[in-house]
């Protein structure tokens, strides 16, 4: 039984990737909107939005944590939660792995016009439902939203994340970003055969075991 809970135990590691959260992709927009770090096995796209024309810009953002090199903004955030604005990267993980994420963070700073809310959604479900969601203090102040927790388990294609914003007073509302920072594991993904030798090593112990028990005494 104890060898049979073991090889159980080892599977669900397995399909789990038995990593540990770390720092994914961190976009700090220093001199560029392409991302600043990334994790290895991982690439990560330029970081790009919706309608707005979304530009790189420059300044000082003084929230906590913030690493006042620049950030990234767009105006025109319309349309009720979770708006028809984005902004939006896509995380590729490398040939055999698979990704995770487990929280993100950022920093911004809306205008007094600008939008009330966020959501975060991915292309895992088409954009369909939020992993994490909250509101914005529209007081032209750099704040951050510390880490939020979001699940997105073992994704092996290219997957694209979108923060939405919503509920602007006007159309003129504006946005900024910065310090965008995902965290999460890149795991490789291990073949079915491994799977299929592992299980087999289960029922094999199970068979020697149940042989065992029902061998006579003396």
């Amino acid at each position: 039984m104890r060898t049979i809970r073991l090889g159980l135990l080892l599977l669900s590691l397995l399909a789990s990737g038995g990593a540990l959260t770390a720092q994914l992709v961190v976009y700090s927009f220093g001199s560029s909107a392409a991302p600043t770090s990334v994790a290895s096995d991982l690439s990560a796209s330029v970081f790009s939005g919706s309608l707005g024309a979304p530009t790189t810009g420059s300044g000082n953002p003084t929230y906590s944590a913030g690493s006042g090199s620049g950030y990234f903004t767009a105006t025109t955030w319309t349309g009720v939660a979770p708006g028809t604005n984005y902004f939006e990267f896509t995380l590729t993980p490398g040939s055999g792995y698979g990704l995770s994420l487990a929280s993100i963070s950022f920093g911004y700073r809306a205008s007094g016009t600008g939008p009330t809310a966020f959501a975060v959604r991915s292309s895992a479900d088409v954009f369909s439902s939020t992993l994490v969601s909250g509101t914005i203090t529209n007081d032209s102040v750099w704040h951050s939203t510390g880490p939020l927790s979001i699940t997105l388990s073992s994704q092996a294609a290219p997957t694209t994340l979108r923060i939405y914003a919503s509920g602007t007073s006007n159309n003129l509302g504006t946005l900024r970003v910065d310090d965008v920072t995902l965290s999460g594991s890149v795991t490789a993904i291990p073949e079915a055969s491994t799977y299929a030798a592992i299980l087999g090593l289960i029922v094999l112990a199970g068979v020697l075991l149940h042989r065992r028990r029902m061998r006579p005494a003396g």
